[in-house]
This record gives C-alpha cells, sequence and structure tokens, in this order.
C-alpha cells in the first residue's frame, strides 16, 4: 500500500519535490513490475517500458494535461477537461500497455516475409482479445516474441528479414560471426525455435497459422 495519494504525486511533479518523487517512482516501480509480467515477456523489456511510461506520465502532469481541477484528478480529452476514472497507478499500466503496442506495430513487418511459417508467443492472454482480430493479435504477437528474443536471435531475424541485408552484410556488421555456414546455422535455430514457439502459443490461444 502506498502513503500518497494521486493529489500528492501531481503536486510533487508540479514543485520538482525530488525527495517524493524519489518516493513515489520506487512504489510505483513496485506496482509495475507486480502487475506487468502478466503483459511483457521479458525482465527487460519492464524495465524499459516503465522507464518510458513514468516519463510520459510526469510530462502529461508537468504539461497540465492531468491537473487538479477543484480537488478531483482530470485530464483533457477531446479538447475537454474530465474527471479520470483510474488511478494514476493505473494510468501508468494503460500507458504502458499503449507503447509497447506501439513497438509491436513497428516491429509486425519483421517477419512479413515468412508471416504464415513465424508467429510467435505472446502473454496478452490465452485466448485473442475479443475488440481485435485474430490478424491483428498474430501481428502483435510476432512483434512481442521478436522483442522477447536473445539479443542475437532478434539483430541476426531483424538484420536478415526486416534489413533485408544479405550474408555478407550481417557478416560485417556482427563480427562475431565468423562464417557464412555458421551465420546460416545461427539463423536456421533462432527460426526454428521461433516457428516451434509459435505452434505451441497458438494451440494454447486457438488461433490457426
Amino acid at each position: 500500500m502506498s502513503n500518497w495519494t494521486d493529489k500528492e504525486l501531481i503536486e510533487a511533479v508540479l514543485r520538482h519535490d525530488t525527495r517524493a518523487l524519489e518516493r513515489c517512482y520506487r512504489d510505483l516501480k513496485s506496482y509495475f513490475s507486480a502487475h506487468a509480467s502478466a503483459f511483457f515477456m521479458s525482465k527487460a523489456l519492464i524495465e524499459d517500458i516503465f522507464q518510458e511510461s513514468i516519463i510520459h506520465l510526469w510530462r502529461e502532469i508537468e504539461t497540465r494535461r492531468i491537473e487538479l481541477n477543484e480537488g478531483v484528478i482530470s485530464r483533457w480529452n477531446d479538447g475537454q477537461l474530465r474527471p479520470m476514472t483510474s488511478s494514476l497507478r493505473t494510468f501508468l499500466l494503460a500507458i504502458a500497455k499503449r507503447k509497447h503496442w506501439e513497438q509491436l506495430r513497428v516491429q509486425a513487418p519483421l517477419l512479413q516475409t515468412d508471416v504464415n511459417d513465424v508467429l510467435v508467443v505472446s502473454r496478452y492472454a490465452d485466448t485473442p482479445p475479443q475488440d481485435v482480430s485474430d490478424e491483428e493479435v498474430k501481428e502483435r504477437v510476432v512483434a512481442d516474441a521478436v522483442l522477447a528474443m536473445s539479443d542475437r536471435c532478434r539483430q541476426i531475424l531483424t538484420l536478415f528479414y526486416y534489413e533485408h541485408k544479405s550474408l555478407d552484410d550481417i557478416l560485417a556488421l556482427r563480427p562475431e560471426n565468423t562464417s557464412k555456414i555458421g551465420l546460416k546455422t545461427s539463423k536456421y535455430k533462432c527460426m526454428q525455435r521461433l516457428r516451434q514457439t509459435v505452434k505451441d502459443q497458438f494451440v494454447r490461444m486457438h488461433l490457426h497459422l
């Protein structure tokens, strides 16, 4: 249980109260970490998304997009100041999910070449959300899985499928891969793991390749 209110957080941001903000930051990070594992796959991703989201929340307050209106926490939307229906903690999670989905839309073209063969894991739910189509879910889970891969696999597949680099180009960019044969083997193994993971997940999500 936190020892500050949303009103106190807004006031701390506006007066740049470093001590109060540090206390709120630690509490929000603890809250975020406890809930974010239901949405994001890797700890590194959770950390990155949290940092982006907390900065976004701070900016919303500093620019008075979120403010106190006659003692009520309110937010400007479509030119109108409306009372917020969620706490700032819950709003922080909503920011994080939106930012993550923005990343997914950027990453989704990565495997378009093999989109029917390589569709990957999502931890959003065991069944697709009802307000999006199966194809949208597939695009998002592709990107989610790419973000959650090892750095080595993600870099190799990104360079090959998304940036359309040749094997020679990738070897020049990744000196740790010393030969075309070794690079092709690495790409093949990464893709195989990706394929197997998606097959397992899609069975759980009742989706078809």
